[in-house]
């Protein structure tokens, strides 16, 4: 995987620590975090967005029916200059299962979720947007830095184990996401594949400023022959028409030749 600066390896490679990447290379093949302690790998850096692999939060019963397991998910990127991007939506799979997401911005509050319902496995099929039948999805609260998952069965017991044990939530990329319908009820390696297959989408900006804010500071980023472009979570630099090059670093964008 390529890290493109402001990112790098290690803050003597990076902008500033917000930019810092740690590399694990005690695993079989190496993986970049962003953090030491992550569990979620960087699987891509593009010019505005970067892509991690997912986590998914499970809740699972025995025929009983009794609560066999029970896992919640946390994302933090608080002291970062990484946001959730609104291209992930929250998905819920399951049968008479909810989940919600909370997280907070700097003046309130905020939080989503869905509710799954399925009484007969025949009735759910495969779909491309998730509508409630076995799947639901929604949209994630807008400027958010972290998130806490947690999941519920609506009700006092649940009745669908034989054909669906488990329920499960994750926030990703809605582009990427297949619900199979009623085959994904009762998929043990349901988990994996989401997590193997499914991004989580941040987008990223150099400062938590606009470029008329940004431009008046000392530590303003664009370099020569790039431009201001204002973002949700701050603002990035690009090279002007007809340059190339990193408008992040010295000398600055170069003409192409």
């Amino acid at each position: 995987m390529i890290v493109p600066y402001p990112f790098g390896i290690g803050t003597n490679c990076s902008m500033n620590d917000g930019f810092s990447i740690y590399c694990n290379t005690s695993l079989k093949l190496p993986k970049a975090f962003f953090y030491e302690y992550d569990y979620t790998s960087i699987k891509y850096i593009s010019d505005s967005t970067l892509r991690l692999s997912n986590l998914v939060a499970v809740m699972c019963y025995n025929k009983d029916p009794t609560l066999s397991s029970y896992y919640t998910i946390s994302a933090n990127y608080a002291d970062s200059p990484l946001t959730f991007s609104d291209i992930n939506r929250f998905t819920v799979v399951g049968c008479d299962d909810y989940a919600w997401l909370t997280s907070h911005t700097r003046s309130r509050n905020i939080s989503t979720g869905c509710m799954a319902f399925c009484s007969d496995p025949d009735d759910v099929v495969g779909v491309e947007n998730c509508s409630g039948n076995g799947c639901c999805q929604s949209f994630i609260p807008q400027d958010i830095k972290y998130n806490t998952t947690k999941l519920r069965t609506i009700g006092d017991s649940r009745d669908s184990t034989t054909f669906n044990p488990c329920a499960y939530a994750s926030v990703g990329d809605v582009n990427e996401f297949k619900f199979n319908g009623s085959v994904d009820l009762h998929d043990k390696s349901f988990k994996k594949r989401i997590e193997d297959t499914l991004s989580i989408v941040l987008d990223w900006a150099i400062e938590d400023l606009n470029c008329s804010e940004a431009v008046k500071e000392d530590g303003f980023a664009c370099h020569a022959n790039s431009s201001c472009v204002n973002s949700r979570a701050g603002y990035r630099c690009i090279f002007n028409q007809g340059y190339e090059g990193n408008p992040y670093l010295e000398p600055g964008c170069q003409g192409k030749i």
